[in-house]
C-alpha cells in the first residue's frame, strides 16, 4: 500500500489561507472596555470559524494546527470570562459588606 506524501508547500499554503481568513483585527482607538469587548467578539467569531473549518475535515497538519489554535482561543475566552466573574464577585462582596456594616451600625437618634 502506497501512502500519498503530502506536499509541505500545500500544507503551508492551506494554513496561511486559514489564518488569514481568521486573523484578529485591531480594535482601533476606543476605551479599554470597548477594546476588550471587540477583542472578545473577534475571538468568538474566530472560534466559530475554526469550529466550522474543522468540521468533517481529514486529519492533517493543517487541521491539527487549526485545532491547537481553537483550543488556545477557547483558553483566552475562558480566562477573560474568569477575570470578569472575579471582578463581579469582588464588587458584590464589597456591596454585601457595605450593607452588612450599615445594618450593624446603631441608628442615630435625633
Amino acid at each position: 500500500m502506497i501512502h500519498e506524501v503530502p506536499d509541505p508547500a500545500s500544507r503551508s499554503n492551506d494554513l496561511t489561507a486559514l489564518l488569514e481568513r481568521l486573523r484578529l483585527q485591531s480594535a482601533g482607538a476606543a476605551s479599554l472596555p470597548e477594546v476588550h469587548q471587540a477583542q472578545l467578539d473577534l475571538l468568538l467569531a474566530r472560534i466559530a470559524s475554526l469550529t466550522e473549518a474543522l468540521r468533517d475535515t481529514k486529519s492533517d497538519e493543517t487541521s491539527r494546527l487549526a485545532a491547537r489554535l481553537l483550543v488556545a482561543d477557547l483558553g483566552l475566552v475562558a480566562a477573560q470570562f474568569r477575570g470578569r466573574a472575579n471582578d463581579i464577585a469582588a464588587s458584590l462582596t464589597r456591596a454585601i459588606d457595605g450593607l452588612s456594616s450599615d445594618l450593624v451600625k446603631p441608628s442615630r437618634t435625633r
